[in-house]
């Protein structure tokens, strides 16, 4: 399960990389597209982007293009199925707040009925 800035880049690099095998990524576009909720140094941003990679979600490789580090980013599989992901686990948290929901309204019934029958 990824956090939220892992979340963020993910969905910045799908974005960036839909349609297209590989695309090139500066560390200061990345940290452009978190502003202003998350505040991050390239140093956190290379450590999340290694985290994924390590969960399989894109391949990354550093570059250097004209003295400026470049991150050049392929999606794997499971960062291709990134938004259905995203959508599964939208729809897994709805369906359990309305699971809670049913539960609450049926504990307030049966407390109702039990009270109109004690009284």
């Amino acid at each position: 399960m990824l956090n939220r800035v892992e979340s963020k880049i993910m969905d910045y690099m799908f974005e960036r990389c839909d349609g297209k095998k590989t695309v090139l990524l500066t560390p200061k576009e990345i940290l452009q597209s978190l502003l202003p909720k998350y505040e991050l140094t390239a140093k956190q941003l290379d450590g999340h982007i290694k985290n994924l990679a390590i969960d399989g979600y894109v391949e990354v490789f550093n570059s250097d293009n004209k003295g400026q580090l470049v991150y050049v980013a392929k999606l794997k599989t499971r960062g291709e199925a990134w938004h259905r992901e995203r959508a599964e686990a939208s729809a897994k948290r709805w369906r359990s707040i309305g699971w809670k929901l049913m539960l609450t309204a049926m504990g307030l019934v049966i407390s109702l009925t039990f009270w109109l029958i004690m009284r």
